[in-house]
C-alpha cells in the first residue's frame, strides 16, 4: 500500500493497534490475567481511538489560545516543530565523507516552499474499564484508599503508547515526507531545544509541562472533548448505551506532498474557523447556554436532568472544587477572590493543591495514585446519548471547508 491511501484513520487505527499488540508480549508489559490493561474490541484487540486532522503549513495550532492559564503562551507549533526536526536532520558530512563548513538546518521556508500540508494525528489508548471500575469500587466506600492495580495500569499504558506512537512514526516514514513523533521524550526536547529558554517553565505558564499541549491537540482534531475537570473523554454511543473513554494520548505530525484534504470522506478533519469557535465556546464552562450545553460529554451543567458532579466530588484534596464555575456558569466568590489565578478571566487549574497531597502520599507509598477525577467519570460519570450524536454530527458538519 502507497503512503498517501495508508493517511486515512481506518488504516492509521489498525497501524496502532499492530503496534500496542506488539508490545503486549513483551516482557515488561505482561503483568496482569486475561490482558485487560486497556480497553479492547469486540474482536478482542486494543480498542485504539484516533483522530486524524490535515492544515495548510502555516496554520497557526494554538491561534486564541495563548494564555498562560490555557495552553500557556509559548506553545510549540508546526514551525517550532520543523525547526527541531530539521535541527536534527542538517547535513553534516558532505558527499565525499568530508565534514561541511555549513551545517545548517533546512528552514520553515523550505518547507513552506516543499510540503503542501501538515497532517495531525491523535491517539488515545483507552483504560481498561475493569480495572477503573474495580479502583472506584475501592475509592468510593473508602475515601483514602488506592489501588497498585491502577498505578500500574496508568504507568503501563504511558510506556506502551510511547512506543506504538515511535513505532507507528517509524513505518510511516516516506522518501518524500517528515515524520515525527510526539512521544514524552520528542515533547521535553521540543520544549527545551526548539523554544528559547525565555519561553518555558513559568514563562510559558503555571503547571504546563512542557509547550506542547497533548490534550488540547487531541480536542482539536475532535479525538475528544475537555470535562470540566480538564480531563479529555471520548464518549460513543453502543448498543444502547454510551461507552466513555479515557487514556494517555499521544501524536504524529507529518509534513507530506499531498493535497489538503477538506471533505472528511477519509476520516481526516480539516478544523475550520467555525470548528475553533464551536470547541471555544464548548470547553468553557461559564458559558451555560442550552444551544452550546447540548453537544456536551461533560454532564456538569445540566441538561434536560440533574448534573454531574463525579470529579468534584471525589476530589480528595479540593483542588477540582475550587477550579470550576458553579453549574450556573458563575465563579463561587472563594474562587472569584483569587485574582492571581484568572489570566483575562481564565482560571488556572489549582495544580498545587492537586500536586501536594497525591504528591505526599506517593512519596509514603510509592505505587499510591489519586486519579479520582479521571477514574470516577469514567467509571460513574453521566453520559447523554443525544449529545454524542449531535457532537458528532456538528463535527462532521464544521470540518469540511467552505472554500
Amino acid at each position: 500500500m502507497s503512503f498517501s491511501k495508508r493517511l486515512n484513520r481506518k488504516d492509521l487505527t489498525d497501524l496502532f493497534k499492530e503496534k500496542i499488540t506488539e508490545l503486549q508480549d513483551e516482557p515488561e508489559f505482561q503483568w496482569i490475567e486475561q490482558k485487560t490493561k486497556y480497553a479492547v474490541d469486540e474482536e478482542g484487540k486494543p480498542s485504539v481511538k484516533l483522530a486524524v486532522g490535515n492544515v495548510p503549513i502555516d496554520y497557526d495550532l494554538w491561534k486564541g489560545l495563548r494564555n498562560p492559564a490555557l495552553v500557556g503562551l509559548h506553545p510549540a507549533g508546526l514551525k517550532e516543530l520543523w525547526e527541531f526536526y530539521a535541527s536534527k536532520r542538517r547535513e553534516r558530512v558532505d558527499e565525499s565523507g568530508r565534514q561541511t563548513i555549513f551545517q545548517l538546518p533546512r528552514s520553515f521556508d523550505f518547507a513552506l516552499k516543499s510540503y503542501r500540508r501538515a497532517v495531525v494525528i491523535s491517539m488515545m489508548l483507552p483504560f481498561s474499564p475493569r480495572v477503573l471500575q474495580d479502583y472506584v469500587e475501592t475509592i468510593l466506600p473508602k475515601r483514602g484508599g488506592s489501588s497498585h492495580l491502577f498505578s500500574k495500569m496508568y504507568e503501563s499504558l504511558n510506556l506502551m503508547a510511547d512506543r506504538a506512537t515511535s513505532r507507528a512514526a517509524i513505518d510511516l516514514v516516506a522518501d518524500d515526507n517528515v515524520v515525527i513523533a510526539m512521544n514524552n521524550e520528542n515533547v521535553k526536547n521540543v520544549s527545551t531545544e526548539a523554544l528559547p529558554q525565555t519561553h518555558q517553565g513559568d514563562s510559558h505558564g503555571p503547571s504546563k509541562g512542557g509547550n506542547y499541549p497533548q490534550k488540547s491537540l487531541a480536542v482539536l482534531m475532535g479525538l475528544g472533548q475537555f470535562g470540566v475537570s480538564r480531563i479529555v473523554i471520548r464518549d460513543e454511543p453502543t448498543k444502547g448505551t454510551v461507552e466513555r473513554f479515557i487514556g494517555p494520548l499521544r501524536s504524529i505530525i507529518i509534513f507530506d506532498k499531498d493535497d489538503l484534504v477538506k471533505d472528511g470522506n477519509s476520516g481526516i478533519i480539516y478544523p475550520t474557523e467555525d470548528w475553533r469557535r464551536f470547541l471555544f465556546n464548548l470547553f468553557d464552562f461559564t458559558n451555560v447556554n442550552p444551544e452550546i450545553n447540548r453537544y456536551r460529554f461533560c454532564s456538569y451543567i445540566p441538561y434536560n436532568d440533574e448534573g454531574c458532579r463525579m470529579c468534584v466530588a471525589n476530589c480528595p484534596s479540593g483542588a477540582q472544587p475550587n477550579s470550576v464555575p458553579a453549574s450556573d456558569g458563575r465563579f463561587p466568590e472563594h474562587i472569584s477572590r483569587q485574582g492571581h489565578r484568572f489570566w483575562e478571566e481564565k482560571l488556572q487549574f489549582d495544580y498545587s493543591r492537586c500536586c501536594e497531597k497525591r504528591g505526599q502520599m506517593a512519596n509514603l507509598y510509592p505505587e499510591w495514585s489519586c486519579a479520582r477525577c479521571v477514574t470516577t467519570c469514567a467509571a460513574k460519570g453521566k453520559r447523554r446519548r443525544e449529545a454524542v450524536e449531535d457532537y458528532y454530527g456538528k463535527m462532521l458538519d464544521l470540518t469540511k471547508s467552505r472554500d
